[in-house]
């Protein structure tokens, strides 16, 4: 019975991580770009359609709020499947808060609707005009320009309802206001609980134009892990001056309790020619100055560690608020033996990815196999939503009616300062006696032994009766060899030892030639996540699959790998994780600049440690 059991999970387990979407299925889905603007802003509306083809329109609902001035279409066909996103450019009309309606879509008979979306909307701020002299000296003559007496520059400061991150970035720029390109950036909190997910916003901001394309840096983190929710512009004006800004957001989370930092972001840009200029001569004259960099303010955070008191068994670490959890199987009668595909579903805000995995109780009746899991997050309206999946197989021994009990799942509400438990609904299996008889192994057979014993069937057969052979040892065989024998054993023993010794040093190049192979064919981020996979499974022992950072960087500290590689390994493997679970929408890194950080990677670790 063991033996056919092996042979059912041996075919199974490859299914566990994967479970196909329905070949029909349609989603309907609607994000904004920014859920908090001033007037002075733009929106982006993104409606996606996945899995229709064919020529459709989704329904948009009333919006007296805006006006929409512009739109586009997008479709997107791989491997038969379709992914159309319709993207509306719209422009607040007043100053409240406003819902969205959801967008419904009409298809094939079916009628699919969008969540609402909520949208604040702040007055743009004021502020007294300046003297003339400004427009002389911006567009004129700053020789001939009359002057007159300097005025204190005035200070918009952002309303006082406006969130804290806004709020914070707003004020931030208004001490800017003497400049003509610069960054600054902020956080929703700067000491969150481990694995709070919190946002950090990076805004760019300039009055004049710039030439070409400004390469932008991201923040360097420590103790961090970092995933990028999404992209906005605006405008803010100060002190009587407009500025134009892009805004990158990221959902961050501490990684242990204890400090934290996230870096100083650039953007390196090269500013148009002499504002002196007419207008037609600065259409065609070539740029003349050189790059500049700006940088935005670094961050502190203090990472808290969850409290102790209360704290449930069926933490996993999670923090936040808003989850849910569900269970299922895949089928609800079975034959005793026959394996059931037992699937957790948990859903909720922030990043499920670090969070342990579930823990399954004992359920009597049934062989449980280990829990394999997947998590992923996309971005939703500038936040981030995240998903951990769990699954496993189990397999009942006996036939009979059986229960699978609620499972237990909590976290912690930051706001509540409080432990949440939620659970799963309890799932009903009917076991019928199994009608395989060729295993040897009856489990529907009830034949009495007496004592209370009950025979269910025989799962060894035995092939021969007489197992005490003579079995001369390899030391007596050895001794009966002449002095020859024992130089030539004693040569291949030396062989032996020198192959053990260099054993690693050959794996590790078997491994890096490996790699590197695949580096070459890597045509996207996925692909370099696997070669560097591949390397660290050989090279060090360490399996990557279902493992938190922490957890392999952890990995590589025990076998010998020296500080400054894990922690160059640990961003970039953040940078290929975060592409990993990101739409396909999303702006992603080079496939080919991770692929040659990764190589040069792997070099370095293969002359860091011996092991």
């Amino acid at each position: 019975m063991l033996k056919h059991c092996c042979l059912l999970l041996f075919l199974f387990v490859p299914f566990l991580l994967s479970a196909p979407p329905a070949a029909n299925a349609v989603t309907l889905t609607a994000s904004v770009n920014k859920t908090v603007l001033t007037t002075e802003d733009e929106l982006l509306l993104t409606v996606t359609v996945d899995g229709a083809t064919g020529d459709f329109t989704p329904q948009l609902p009333s919006m007296p709020s805006f006006n929409i001035y512009g739109s586009s279409i997008a479709r997107q066909i791989i491997n038969s499947h379709a992914t159309t996103t319709f993207e509306y450019v719209m422009l607040p009309r007043f100053a409240g808060k406003t819902v969205i309606a959801p967008i419904t879509l009409n298809y094939a008979g079916q009628t699919y609707k969008t969540d609402p979306i909520t949208v604040t909307v702040y007055r743009a701020g004021s502020a007294p005009n300046v003297s003339s002299s400004r427009s002389a000296q911006a567009g004129g003559n700053i020789d001939t320009a009359v002057p007159v007496p300097r005025q204190k520059p005035v200070t918009t400061q952002a309303p006082a309802d406006m969130p804290p991150l806004e709020r914070s970035l707003y004020n931030l720029a208004a001490r800017h206001g003497d400049k003509d390109y610069f960054m600054v950036a902020a956080v929703s909190n700067n000491s969150p609980y481990v694995n709070q997910t919190v946002i950090l916003a990076v805004r760019f901001y300039f009055s004049r134009l710039f030439a070409g394309n400004a390469p932008y840096s991201e923040p360097a983190i420590s103790n961090l892990f970092m995933e990028p929710v999404g992209s906005s512009e605006g405008r803010q004006t100060i002190s009587g001056k407009t500025y134009s800004y892009i805004e990158r957001r990221y959902a961050v989370s501490g990684v242990t309790a204890g400090p934290a930092k996230a870096g100083e972001a650039s953007v390196k840009y090269t500013p148009m020619g002499n504002v002196h200029l007419s207008v037609f001569d600065r259409m065609f004259a070539a740029v003349s100055q050189e790059p500049k960099t700006v940088k935005s303010n670094p961050l502190s955070f203090t990472i808290r560690p969850t409290p102790l008191k209360g704290k449930p068994k069926s933490f996993y670490g999670a923090v936040g608020s808003g989850y849910s959890i569900s269970a299922s199987i895949d089928r609800s009668r079975v034959e005793a033996g026959e394996a059931v595909n037992l699937t957790v579903n948990v859903n909720g805000p922030g990043n499920l990815k670090p969070t342990a995995d579930l823990k399954l109780p004992a359920l009597p009746g049934f062989k449980v196999y280990d829990v394999a899991s997947n998590a992923g997050s996309v971005p939703n309206n500038g936040t981030l939503k995240s998903y951990k999946i769990f699954k496993t197989v189990i397999v009942p021994v006996s036939s009979g009616n059986y229960t699978i009990p609620a499972l237990d799942w909590s976290y912690f509400d930051p706001t509540a300062k409080a432990y949440r438990t939620i659970r799963t609904k309890p799932l009903e299996i009917e076991v019928t006696p199994s009608s395989k008889t060729d295993t040897g192994f009856d489990f529907g057979a009830q034949s009495d032994l007496g004592n209370g014993f009950r025979q269910l069937g025989q799962d060894i057969r035995y092939l021969k009766s007489d197992l005490a052979q003579e079995n001369t040892t390899f030391l007596a065989r050895l001794a009966k060899l002449d002095i020859v024998s024992y130089l030539f054993a004693a040569l291949l023993l030396a062989a032996g030892v020198f192959a053990l010794m260099d054993k690693q040093t050959l794996a590790g190049k078997r491994a890096l030639s490996r790699a590197r192979a695949q580096l070459k064919k890597a045509k996207t981020e996925e692909a370099v996540s696997d070669a560097l996979s591949v390397y660290l499974q050989v090279r060090y022992g360490v399996h990557t699959a279902s493992l938190p950072l922490r957890d392999i960087s952890a990995a590589l500290k025990k076998r010998g790998c020296p500080p400054e590689l894990i922690k160059h390994f640990e961003s970039l493997w953040q940078h290929l994780d975060a592409a990993r679970f990101a739409p396909a929408a999303m702006q992603r890194q080079n496939a080919a600049a991770l692929a040659r950080q990764a190589e040069e990677l792997m070099k370095k670790m293969d002359k860091g440690s011996r092991l």
